[in-house]
């Protein structure tokens, strides 16, 4: 059964909202690797009901309305969902579309997003640092260490065979190689495109950076990081639930999203995949598990969840290379923006 995404705003005559809402929908279309039509409920075609007409005629049964409002106000909940009869977000509905039975999904509204919370509150906080005549700047007191001439060798290698990536992920690929001391990491470090853009938002917000063992928090050099293993609600949990320490943990730090660090623990990982279904915002995921039980499959399955990641596939990983990405990650984002 074919499934599409349809992107629905409000509509604007004016072409620069259009313009926006279609790379957007680009952006989309590019993560998710399914078909995304961006659509409008007035001003400015093609109108929703026209375009999932349309796509009901081509064979389409299910869809995905992402909602583009901010809030929960007459035109989501009487012009669009109410025109289907349907009445609650985030759930899988059968609705009539004309004469053909249809699934439809429709998503919330952003304004209970936390990362849509924080990335408004970052630019007006930016906007009063302007005008204070100031920059917006990371709590961090000491200049990271560089270790040039190891480094050297390692981005070396990446560039080498990264010919086509962009300077950060190369970087980043150097670091993983550095500390593994293994170039074969080049060819199985997956990142995805649009990470240092959503870990540098994360990170300019002050979210802390949760992460699954006591030795990947130790190694990195940043000043909210957190590990839940020794608090004390972690076993009660662990019995409530069923689960293993590590997940509890897990379970237990991602209250609200944090970027997440995992360098141990594919069980952690696998949580932290449950939670992102469950309905939390992780803003993003590195995973560097090692082993040959269940890290293959959890890492792979990280990637598959469109999560912004960089992750190690395969049997390789360690703490070690967690911390080193993660450590490189800040050390770019504090280079180009603190």
């Amino acid at each position: 059964m074919q499934t599409a995404v349809i992107i629905l705003t409000h509509g604007s005559r004016r072409s620069t909202f259009v313009d926006d809402m279609v790379e957007l929908a680009k952006f989309i279309e590019f993560n998710a690797k399914i078909p995304v039509y961006l659509a409008h409920n007035e001003y400015v075609e093609p109108n929703w009901r026209t375009l999932l007409s349309d796509l009901v005629s081509r064979g389409f049964r299910r869809f995905v309305f992402a909602l583009a409002f901010l809030g929960r106000g007459n035109h989501v909940i009487r012009d669009i969902m109410g025109a289907l009869g349907v009445s609650e977000f985030n759930k899988w509905v059968n609705v009539k579309w004309g004469t053909h039975s249809v699934e439809v999904y429709f998503t919330k509204p952003l304004s209970d997003s936390y990362l849509v919370r924080v990335s408004f509150l970052n630019r007006i906080m930016r906007a009063i640092a302007m005008d204070e005549g100031k920059e917006l700047t990371y709590s961090i007191s000491e200049p990271l260490e560089i270790y040039e001439r190891s480094f050297g060798k390692a981005l070396e290698i990446a560039s080498k065979r990264l010919v086509n990536s962009p300077d950060w992920v190369r970087e980043i690929v150097a670091s993983a190689i550095y500390a593994s001391g293994n170039p074969k990491l080049a060819e199985v470090t997956h990142v995805s495109p649009n990470f240092i853009d959503v870990f540098r938002e994360a990170l300019i917000v002050g979210l802390p950076i949760l992460t699954d063992v006591r030795m990947v928090a130790s190694g990195i050099r940043w000043p909210r990081v957190e590990n839940y293993l020794d608090d004390s609600r972690v076993v009660e949990l662990s019995r409530k639930l069923g689960i293993a320490r590590a997940a509890a943990a897990i379970r237990l730090g991602l209250d609200k999203p944090k970027p997440v660090v995992i360098g141990n623990s594919p069980t952690a990982l696998l949580e932290v995949l449950r939670i992102v279904n469950e309905g939390v915002d992780v803003p993003a995921i590195i995973a560097t598990p090692p082993g040959f039980a269940n890290a293959v499959e959890a890492k792979e399955a990280c990637i598959r969840s469109k999560v912004p990641c960089i992750t190690v596939r395969g049997t390789y990983g360690g703490s070690n290379i967690a911390v080193a990405i993660t450590n490189r990650l800040i050390e770019i984002t504090v280079r180009k923006h603190g």
